[in-house]
């Protein structure tokens, strides 16, 4: 995924007003970035209790895929921060694919 596209749907991703389904669809999609800022995208939504579930839930997964795509799990201490939906997401992705 190029970084202009990345950039475009962490746009779509943080932005609280857009179309639930439109961030749903940012949330699964980073999953292809290899950018640190759709990374920190996704934590950002994966540790707010006020996101909506069915985004937190794509985000958790993107996250286990970029994991394990990148070898590059989660810390301790962003693990801490995740909502329980995106832990579950994120702990099934992790070992789904592994």
């Amino acid at each position: 995924m190029d970084t202009q596209h990345a950039r475009n749907l962490i746009k779509v991703l943080l932005d609280t007003k857009a179309d639930i389904g439109g961030r749903d669809d940012a949330a699964m999609d980073l999953y292809a970035a290899d950018a640190p800022e759709a990374r920190e995208a996704l934590l950002v939504v994966a540790c707010d209790p006020r996101t909506p579930d069915i985004i937190l839930a794509s985000a958790g997964e993107s996250l286990g895929q970029v994991a394990t795509r990148a070898g590059r799990p989660l810390t301790h201490q962003e693990r801490a921060g995740l909502t329980p939906e995106v832990r579950r997401e994120y702990d099934g992705a992790t070992t789904s694919t592994g």
